[in-house]
């Protein structure tokens, strides 16, 4: 469990409030003078009253400690012998108050007993009143404000520290919420790209069923060789995925056909009938005919009609043919 000034303060008054409270009893006891028994348990009184109101809330009870246990000290010490028991007050100073707490604690128990001294007899004459014993007695309190001082500063720095650190970690989670929210809306701008690029990609070859196992692509606008990839890509996708066995291509869009065009289309043609698929390229115009024929492109290998409807009828005819020859074949066998 960690140990902080408040934590520290309530333990010394309660434990000094408990102590002292014993100690007058076991004086009372043995018969100690009336003095030191009252005193006794006039400084367990102080600190236990300083330990509820504490308790209470009372931040100032600190210095009501030492400030009473120091009067009762210095007005219950004798002048004519030093004792280490003027020391505790400041020793307390140190534990639970400040800087100038303990230098101020020190210097007013100093002048209280010359106080004393003087009231006593008129004269500066107690033990305290020597030379030596008060530049003794001010060096320690120099040192005890000093040590207090330190504490003080090294609090401080903690507590800017432990500010500083509790920042830097809130700055640290406030960039990486902000890192996250960043990458989840990366992932979602992505997500919708790759639907957009697919959706291009559907519209830059669209396929239409217009019967059962015929499939109808019509092309339109430009064709370079990252479409005509695509387009080969696509069909034959469709072909398989969907047991085609007739695929309309239209080129009745394409402003060109050159070379290139040309080529691709034999290419996908080719790749289509690896399929067992049957192709038939309808929409070529007379302009277009006639730029093929200038630039020497050979469509031999492509079946060609006019229209997709020209196409759609010449395959129901032939599946009607094929089926009318089943059935006479059929009928021949049977007689």
């Amino acid at each position: 469990m960690k140990i902080d000034q408040r934590r520290l303060a309530f333990v010394l008054m309660g434990g000094m409030g408990g102590y002292t409270l014993i100690r007058g009893l076991i004086s009372l006891v043995v018969g100690d003078p009336p003095l030191t028994i009252v005193l006794t348990f006039i400084v367990s009184a102080i600190f236990g009253l300083a330990t509820w109101l504490y308790w209470r809330g009372w931040e100032d009870a600190r210095a009501f400690a030492t400030t009473g246990v120091a009067l009762v000290v210095t007005f219950g010490l004798p002048l004519d012998q030093q004792t280490i028991v003027l020391l505790t007050p400041l020793a307390f100073a140190v534990a639970i108050t400040n800087t100038q707490w303990v230098a101020g604690i020190g210097l007013a128990m100093i002048g209280i007993l010359l106080g004393r001294d003087v009231l006593n007899d008129g004269l500066l004459n107690s033990v305290y009143a020597d030379i030596g014993v008060l530049a003794s007695y001010l060096v320690q309190v120099a040192v005890f404000a000093a040590a207090r001082f330190s504490l003080d500063g090294a609090r401080a720095e903690a507590e800017r520290n432990a500010v500083q650190a509790e920042s830097a970690r809130r700055e640290i989670e406030e960039r990486m919420h902000v890192i996250e929210q960043q990458r989840v809306e990366l992932q979602e701008q992505n997500q919708r790209q790759q639907e957009l690029l697919e959706l291009v990609s559907q519209l830059e070859t669209p396929a239409v069923r217009i019967a059962d196992g015929v499939l109808l692509a019509p092309l339109v606008g430009g064709i370079d060789s990252r479409r005509a990839g695509k387009i080969t890509g696509r069909l034959l996708e469709l072909v398989y995925e969907r047991r085609v066995n007739l695929v309309i291509i239209d080129v009745a869009g394409v402003p060109v056909i050159d070379t290139a065009v040309a080529n691709a289309l034999t290419q996908t043609v080719r790749a289509l009938r690896l399929l067992g698929c049957r192709v038939t390229l309808t929409g070529i115009s007379s302009q277009v005919a006639l730029t093929l024929t200038h630039i020497g492109i050979e469509l031999s290998e492509l079946e060609v009609a006019a229209s997709p409807q020209e196409a759609l009828q010449r395959w129901m005819e032939t599946q009607t043919s094929v089926i009318r020859n089943r059935r006479n074949g059929g009928n021949e066998l049977l007689n």
